[in-house]
């Protein structure tokens, strides 16, 4: 299998990350979670779909071609649950949506 191919795949991916939808899910949950005011103007100027498509599109297609996966660490900590994150930022977004025409 050539690397394209393997890319092609999406076998470079976590399992989770291998569909679209989960993607912008994850993207937005770290964009609309994250304090960018941190970060240089550049970063924050991004938006989460192009921070979207630097992350999966560029520097993991870059990475894989080169033999390098994104995998989930197997140390025994107990880490934040990254569905957690995600149903929680998507509940925060429905509430604000219902919110917002409540009051129309």
């Amino acid at each position: 299998m050539s690397p394209e191919q393997y890319i092609k795949s999406s076998k470079h991916l976590p399992l989770f990350l291998r569909d679209f939808h989960n993607q912008k899910d994850l993207f937005k949950t770290i964009w609309g979670r994250t304090n960018l005011s941190n970060f240089p103007k550049e970063v924050q100027n991004l938006g989460w779909m192009n921070f979207h498509i630097l992350i999966i599109d560029l520097f993991l297609w870059w990475m894989a071609k080169r033999g390098y996966t994104l995998q989930r660490s197997r140390q025994k900590v107990d880490f934040i649950d990254l569905r957690d994150d995600i149903d929680a930022y998507e509940e925060e977004e429905r509430e604000a949506y219902r919110k917002f025409w409540s009051q129309k």
